[in-house]
C-alpha cells in the first residue's frame, strides 16, 4: 500500500473527489467546481497517483467508483463538512438574531401532533427562522438527502438506518378514542362493546393486517366494524363529527380536534401498543451549531 504524506496533499483534490463522485462526469463536475474540464481531468490524475488507485472508471452510464473511493467518500465528505462550518461560522448561533430555513421532512401524524409546538417555540425564541415541512423520504432517497442538506432531520415512525445517519427515540405515541360529546359517555376508558359495535372511521394503512388496533383486536378474536377508509389523518375527526363514527388518533392530536369538532377523548378499550417517533439526521453536520439547536428544539417539542 502506498504511503501518503498527508503534509504535502493538496486539500483541493478533495473537493474534486467529491464533485466527481456526485456528477459522476468530469464535464458535470467541472460546472460544479468553475473550473475547466481539463483542470478537472488532471486534478483526478493527481488523485490517482497519490492514492495509487483508479477512484472513477469509466462506463457507459457514467463514472463509476472503485471500492477505494466508497471507502473514502464517507470520511472526505464528513471532513470537508466539518471544515466548512468551522471556516463560516465565525460566531456562536444566535437563535433570536439568526435568518435561515430549515426543512424537516415529516408526515401527517408530526404536523398534527410535534409541529405546533414546535414551530410556537421557534416562533418565539427565533422568529427569523423559517421551518419547511416536507415529505418523509423512503429509507433510499433518506440518507442522500440527509447527506446532501436537501434536508436537515427526518421524524417518523421509522428511524433512517444507514451510513453517516444518527436516529434517536423522541416520543411514544399513544392512541386515544373519540366519539360524538353528545353520547355523553362519563367513563374514562371507552366501553368495549360500543368500541366494537359502532362503525370507525380509520386512515389507510399498507400493512394487511391493519392499524395497531386492528392488530390487538385480532390477537383477541375481535374484530371492529368499519364505516370510512381515509388518506389524512384531518378527515377522520370531521368524519367522525358529522357521523357519529368513532375514531381513534395520537392523543395529542386527538385532543387538538376534540374541542373543534365536540367530540369527546377517552382510553382506547384495550392498552394497544404505542408507536416511537424517530429523530434522524446527517452526522457530517453535528459541528453546526445551527441544526443542534434545531435538533434541540424538536427534542423538547416531542416531549411536551
Amino acid at each position: 500500500m502506498r504511503k501518503l504524506n498527508v503534509d504535502n496533499f493538496d486539500l483541493n483534490l478533495l473537493a474534486v473527489f467529491l464533485r466527481l463522485w456526485e456528477t459522476r462526469s468530469v464535464t458535470r463536475a467541472s460546472d460544479r467546481l468553475a473550473l475547466t474540464q481539463p483542470a478537472v481531468s488532471h486534478a483526478l490524475r493527481r488523485l490517482r497517483d497519490a492514492l495509487g488507485d483508479e477512484l472513477f472508471v469509466q462506463s457507459r452510464n457514467g463514472l463509476v467508483p472503485t471500492s477505494r473511493a466508497q471507502t473514502l467518500i464517507g470520511p472526505v465528505t464528513d471532513a470537508l463538512a466539518k471544515l466548512g462550518v468551522a471556516l463560516q461560522e465565525s460566531e456562536p448561533f444566535a437563535p433570536a438574531l439568526a435568518r435561515r430555513e430549515f426543512a424537516i421532512g415529516c408526515g401527517d401524524l408530526v404536523e398534527f401532533s410535534i409541529a405546533p409546538q414546535l414551530l410556537e417555540a421557534i416562533r418565539r425564541e427565533a422568529p427569523g427562522i423559517l421551518i419547511r415541512l416536507v415529505p418523509v423520504p423512503d429509507a433510499e432517497q433518506g440518507q442522500p438527502l440527509l447527506e446532501s442538506g436537501e434536508i436537515d432531520a427526518v421524524i417518523d415512525a421509522q428511524a433512517i438506518r444507514s451510513s453517516g445517519v444518527c436516529s434517536e427515540a423522541v416520543a411514544e405515541v399513544n392512541v386515544a378514542t373519540l366519539i360524538w360529546k353528545r353520547e355523553k359517555l362519563g367513563k374514562r376508558r371507552f366501553p368495549l362493546e360500543l368500541f366494537l359495535d359502532r362503525p370507525h372511521v380509520v386512515i389507510r394503512t399498507a400493512d394487511r393486517r391493519g392499524t395497531v388496533v386492528d392488530q390487538m383486536l385480532a390477537q383477541r378474536g375481535l374484530q371492529r366494524s368499519i364505516g370510512a377508509v381515509v388518506q389524512h389523518f384531518l378527515a377522520m375527526p370531521i368524519i367522525a363529527a358529522r357521523t357519529g363514527f368513532i375514531c381513534n388518533l395520537p392523543r395529542r392530536m386527538g385532543t387538538t380536534f376534540a374541542e373543534l369538532f365536540e367530540l369527546s377523548v377517552h382510553e382506547p378499550p384495550l392498552p394497544f401498543a404505542s408507536t416511537t417517533a424517530f429523530l434522524s439526521w446527517h452526522r457530517r453536520f453535528d459541528a453546526d451549531p445551527g441544526l443542534a439547536w434545531l435538533l434541540q428544539q424538536i427534542r423538547h417539542a416531542a416531549a411536551d
